[in-house]
């Protein structure tokens, strides 16, 4: 993470989803202003991994493929599936 990336003060709680009942903080694009992840707080024992990590969304970064030097969407990238809860 670069200081291209910030995160507000506040908490906010998960009232749906995958991250209901969770606490977290949410990670803005300092650019442009967009969400773009968040950092798990607190949360149940099954996403018990993920707290304290930097978790992006996948629709809001951008890869650069070193092979053929192009720029894309993280979105286009195959990805293995993985969940919150897994």
């Amino acid at each position: 993470v670069t200081s291209d990336v910030t995160w507000e003060d506040s908490l906010l709680v998960g009232l749906e989803g995958a991250l209901l009942g969770c606490t977290y903080y949410l990670l803005f694009c300092r650019s442009c202003g967009s969400a773009v992840g968040f950092i798990l707080y607190s949360s149940g024992s099954d996403l018990a991994h993920l707290r304290d990590l930097f978790c992006f969304f996948k629709d809001s970064i951008m890869c650069y493929l070193l092979k053929n030097q192009m720029i894309i969407e993280a979105s286009k990238v195959n990805f293995p599936a993985v969940t919150l809860k897994e």
